[in-house]
């Protein structure tokens, strides 16, 4: 049985209204996740296992693929390294059926770059010295012409 935790070491991450933001502060990309994401995403970072979440979606009315819907989204906030496997812990798994089948089941995360240059401008991030506190964009992590093919794709979403 696999657990998982947020990535303290680069994510930092806060729930409102239901709606999860977590935030690279290496990056300054953040990840919003819709409503179900949220609960999944909050039933595993207390310690409940993937299998368990799957066994509750299915309880209250999950179509039959859900394990698949449940390990992408997994496998998705793992690649983007908002997740990192945990110790094994047990967990009660509390997924509100209302919202999930408002959320028809659906699991997304969704990845923003639109305020990564003032997420960076924070003093304690790495700059280079001659920019002083205003990086350019090749300082944040990834060179030009990868930030505007991030900004292609997250356009065609």
């Amino acid at each position: 049985m696999t657990n998982y935790k947020l990535n303290e070491s680069k994510m930092f991450a806060d729930v409102t209204d239901g709606i999860a933001i977590i935030i690279n502060s290496e990056t300054g990309i953040y990840y919003g996740l819709n409503e179900l994401g949220t609960a999944v995403y909050e039933n595993l970072t207390n310690g409940a296992s993937t299998q368990d979440i799957v066994a509750c979606l299915k309880s209250i009315g999950a179509p039959a693929d859900i394990e698949s819907k449940v390990n992408a989204f997994v496998l998705e906030m793992k690649d983007k390294e908002l997740l990192i496997e945990d110790s094994a812990s047990t967990s009660e798994v509390s997924i509100d059926k209302e919202m999930a089948l408002a959320e028809d089941f659906t699991l997304s995360v969704k990845e923003y770059n639109d305020a990564q240059e003032l997420l960076l401008a924070d003093p304690i991030h790495e700059v280079k010295e001659e920019t002083g506190w205003t990086p350019e964009k090749d300082s944040i992590g990834y060179t030009k012409e990868e930030t505007t093919e991030r900004e292609k794709k997250l356009e065609e979403e």
